[in-house]
């Protein structure tokens, strides 16, 4: 304890020689005061102020600009860039190997290829855990043509970076089980070690936990509702404990983050609420409700779903579910046809008979030709026998009357034809009726 305070006591005085220095514009100095001050908050594992003076100390080294004085800063960012890891704070950490690859790039370092290709993969490493993969893939491309061809192709850690890489694509556990078990061949620091096993966890996790939308109809009607419940499958996470290097007991899963694709007919009615806990005790199939309503006729689509999970606050990951293509068509226009003597049928008079057209459903019905065929025995005085409606909503009808005249008595047939169009365009009929008319003698 009397040692910690001597060491605590020690830093202290070199942080204030440092600030002083910085005040009075000897960078030098400076840098060295708060080098000497961070390592030893190091020792006490004072990760943040550590971390700040590793970063002031950087700051006095760039601001006197030499070739020698940017491979200093890059060491000193990496160092911050480790304090990061060590409180989780990875965009932070992210940002620092950044810096120091740039840094030493601009530098008189007998190495800078190496030097840099170890930074920018840990900048991988710190995007790839926050659940950024595909930035992290770009970020990374952006320096193949600044560093040697073999060092960026031949690095043990962008070996370990394409391996994560095809893991992810391919959906394949065996790169990052080839990983481990090669683990032991390189060496690392702590904090390198922790980051490297954080993006393993994440990359497994990611590939162990699955999710599907399930849907198994792909053909709906204009204004249906429909309903999803997809399947957030996390059982194979009790895996992770039979993983010599990665031995975990996971705590908690949260549904942080989620969007949701669908074509333009198509809109989102219902979804989870956001955060969604999941207990450890409920690790195993979770039921994720959707619903979803239908809006207009034609091709659409829902999916993909993606979700971001957080495993224990920390373990960041997304999932994507399929892309599901439904067709949307109008409801069925059903017609209906009925003739009522407005008078008593009676043999050799003429009587009015009315007619009348009906949409009996949910769904419009266009460019309606209606037409009659009268047997020998019935006569039309006057009307038509055949009739276009330019169009009947869902349960509209259309009324008319004819003149007729019978010369014969009983059941008379009059047969009728219909043909339409639904709501979609497309042609229905002709369709055939006989419509039995009753003549009193």
């Amino acid at each position: 304890m009397a040692n910690e305070e001597k060491l605590r006591k020690k830093a202290e005085v070199a942080l204030e020689k440092a600030e002083i220095l910085m005040d009075n514009d000897n960078h030098k100095k400076s840098a060295e005061h708060f080098k000497k001050a961070a390592e030893l908050f190091l020792e006490l594992k004072e990760w943040k102020i550590a971390e700040k003076c590793f970063f002031y100390s950087a700051k006095n080294y760039h601001t006197l600009g030499g070739a020698r004085d940017f491979h200093r800063a890059s060491l000193l960012e990496y160092e911050a860039g480790k304090c990061c890891i060590f409180t989780n704070d990875f965009e932070k950490a992210r940002d620092y190997f950044d810096i120091a690859s740039k840094s030493i790039l601009k530098s008189d370092a007998k190495n800078p290829d190496e030097m840099a290709t170890t930074d920018i993969c840990f900048a991988f490493l710190c995007y790839f855990v926050q659940g950024k993969y595909e930035e992290g893939i770009v970020y990374i491309k952006r320096f193949k043509d600044q560093i040697d061809p073999d060092m960026y192709s031949s690095h043990s850690l962008m070996v370990l970076v394409r391996d994560l890489t095809k893991a992810i694509i391919n959906e394949r556990e065996k790169y990052i089980d080839s990983i481990v078990d090669n683990f032991g061949i390189h060496k690392y620091g702590a904090a390198e070690t922790l980051l490297i096993k954080e993006a393993l966890i994440v990359g497994l996790a990611s590939l162990m936990v699955k999710f599907e939308l399930g849907m198994d109809k792909t053909e709906y009607e204009r204004d249906d509702s429909i309903e999803v419940k997809s399947i957030l499958d996390c059982t194979r996470l009790g895996e992770f404990k039979n993983y010599s290097i990665l031995p975990r007991v996971f705590k908690s899963l949260v549904i942080e983050k989620m969007e949701i694709e669908i074509g333009d007919n198509i809109s989102t009615k219902e979804k989870i609420a956001l955060p969604e806990k999941i207990q450890v005790k409920d690790f195993g199939k979770k039921v994720l409700p959707f619903k979803f309503r239908t809006n207009f006729p034609g091709e659409g689509f829902i999916g993909p779903i993606t979700l971001t999970l957080v495993i224990d606050g920390k373990y960041r990951f997304k999932l994507q579910s399929e892309k599901q293509e439904l067709l949307i068509t109008s409801p069925n226009a059903v017609l209906g046809i009925d003739l009522l003597p407005l008078k008593t049928p009676v043999i050799n008079q003429s009587f009015p008979l009315q007619v009348n057209v009906s949409n009996n459903s949910e769904g419009p019905a266009m460019e309606i030709n209606v037409e009659f065929e009268f047997p020998e025995d019935l006569r039309l005085m006057r009307g038509t026998l055949q009739k276009n409606i330019y169009s009947l909503d869902p349960n509209e009808d259309m009324k008319w009357q004819i003149i007729v005249k019978a010369f014969d008595g009983g059941e008379i047939p009059i047969k009728a034809t219909v043909s339409f169009k639904d709501g979609d365009g497309n042609a229905k009929g002709p369709f055939t009726a006989d419509l039995p008319l009753n003549i009193n003698l």
